[in-house]
């Protein structure tokens, strides 16, 4: 059988003869680890132990779920945990015993921090709500009867909002998936399934009108910030996201193309925005100081935040509750009032899902008058 060190770039890399169903490496340095590459491009980790004097593989998990060093690892804590060479015993008593905190530290954290891109948050809600609570409980005692105690409490107790308790479903939800994916769980057990989640209401409808955005692009043009009268109207004329234009460097600007190529956006996937006459304008004034569009004259690094500036320009403008992200919400919707169709808005606001356009597709009033105005002519 063929030796490799199997590591990330490894599995990367290495394909399978199409000739062949597939080939199986043995990792160099840890006994018993093996990667399966299947002719399909399917690549699967597994343990190979020994059983009753007979070699038994267990798998692991898939290259698309798990790391190489992710893999590693558990196996290293399989072979820690091994008694008398009995992996099935050690399982079945891992399974029984295995607690909230013990799989958050050792298998959902190193997950979450890998592909997901907003995992902060998940860490918060286990952190916070989820482990100070449920942390020592062994995951399969885990009763659907908790889990809706401690997302009641959540709302009624902690006067947390909706969508926050909601996280903690989701989350937790997510966890014990991983868990039988990870073949932790003789069975399929999930405590989780059928709690309801708290109707949310948060869908706050706030966009500029023409006279507001003339106001905030005045109050932005007088601010202290020398990049914040190209920040506003970037964000105005793009409907991007804070960290995407912060993010920003001069290289993904295509010129001959007019695209600004966004290399990872919140859904980890790459999208383009047009550069419009008006945008390109912005665009050329910004002094190229650093590969970065906009670099903080403090750290000399990109900005992580600008709301000391932006506060101080929404209170000139008397706008204090307009927040950065209605930017993007007055976007969405002047596309929506220009009749630009929702698939053409969910393309340009880089949604995965028409659902998620929706939230931004509504009318101005403006426009509802017009359409409701047509009523008139019955008379």
């Amino acid at each position: 059988m063929p030796k490799a060190n199997i590591t990330n770039k490894f599995v990367s890399k290495v394909t399978c003869d199409r000739a062949k169903a597939k080939e199986v490496y043995y990792d160099e340095k840890l006994s018993g680890f093996i990667l399966e590459v299947r002719s399909t491009m399917t690549k699967t980790f597994y343990y190979s132990y020994s059983k009753n004097s007979r070699r038994t593989m267990r798998k692991i998990g898939s290259a698309e779920t798990l790391s190489a060093n992710e893999a590693r690892k558990i196996i290293l804590n399989l072979k820690k945990a091994q008694v008398s060479n009995n992996v099935a015993s050690i399982m079945a008593e891992k399974s029984d015993t295995l607690t909230l905190a013990k799989f958050f530290r050792e298998f959902y954290l190193p997950y979450v921090q890998k592909h997901v891109k907003s995992h902060a948050t998940n860490e918060s809600i286990f952190i916070n709500h989820i482990l100070p609570i449920l942390g020592t409980i062994p995951m399969q005692s885990l009763k659907k009867i908790d889990v809706m105690k401690l997302h009641s409490d959540m709302m009624q107790k902690k006067k947390l909002s909706p969508a926050t308790a909601n996280k903690l479903l989701i989350f937790l939800s997510q966890a014990y998936r991983l868990a039988y994916e990870f073949e932790l769980f003789k069975t399929p057990y999930n405590p989780v399934s059928g709690v309801k989640h708290f109707e949310e209401n948060n869908e706050r409808q706030r966009f500029l009108s023409k006279a507001e955005t003339k106001r905030l692009l005045n109050a932005v043009q007088m601010s202290e910030n020398v990049h914040l009268k190209y920040i506003i109207p970037m964000l105005l004329l793009t409907g991007a996201r804070r960290g995407e234009l912060l993010k920003a460097k001069f290289e993904d600007f295509d010129e001959m193309q007019m695209l600004w190529i966004i290399p990872t956006t919140k859904n980890g996937k790459k999208r383009i925005v047009p550069l419009t006459p008006e945008l390109y304008k912005i665009y050329k004034q910004i002094p190229q100081e650093s590969e970065y569009l906009f670099t903080s004259k403090v750290t000399n690094k990109p900005y992580t935040t600008f709301y000391r500036s932006w506060n101080s320009a929404r209170i000139k403008a008397n706008l204090a509750d307009v927040r950065v992200h209605d930017l993007r919400h007055t976007y969405a919707s002047a596309l929506v009032n220009a009749k630009r169709s929702l698939y053409e808005v969910q393309v340009l606001l880089g949604h995965s899902t028409a659902k998620m356009t929706q939230r931004y597709a509504h009318l101005s009033n403006e426009s509802l008058h017009a359409a409701a105005s047509c009523a008139a002519r019955l008379f």
